[in-house]
């Protein structure tokens, strides 16, 4: 089933909230950002785990938000930036912070790369149902 691929006003629509629109690139996100999350999206969404479009556009959007959310937090940091991939825990002080993922989240990298983000996290809860599936065994046999 072929599906229309969201625009970046359907962005802006979906995230209201979420994200300061603008033109001022030091403050705003501007639709360019919105524009190459959606290149990232191109080379890494299954539209067959989709069923119909409204599911295809909210997945859609969703990964999108967590590939613009990775590039700006990316660019802000520079060349000196470091990626903590699965940081489980964070001290400042007396103040502490852990999490943890789950194995089979974990064991996968595409998948463990989604909880860097809120949006990649609602992407993943979204798509795992998806990707589960049910083996039912039968008796019988087979005639020559």
């Amino acid at each position: 089933m072929a599906f229309n691929n969201p625009s970046v006003a359907d962005f802006k629509t979906k995230f209201f909230r979420d994200f300061p629109y603008g033109t001022d690139p030091a403050t705003s996100i501007l639709d360019q950002d919105i524009t190459s999350a959606f290149q990232q999206v191109n080379i890494n969404f299954n539209s067959d785990l989709f069923g119909d479009q409204a599911s295809y556009s909210l997945g859609y959007l969703l990964l999108a938000a967590h590939f613009m959310v990775m590039s700006i937090r990316a660019s802000s940091q520079g060349i000196s930036g470091q990626f903590n991939f699965l940081q489980q825990s964070k001290n400042v002080g007396s103040v502490a912070e852990a999490f943890g993922i789950p194995q089979r989240i974990l064991d996968n990298p595409e998948w463990a790369i989604l909880c860097k983000t809120n949006y990649g996290a609602m992407f993943l809860q979204l798509v795992l149902p998806q990707m589960a599936g049910n083996i039912f065994s039968v008796a019988g046999s087979t005639r020559p």
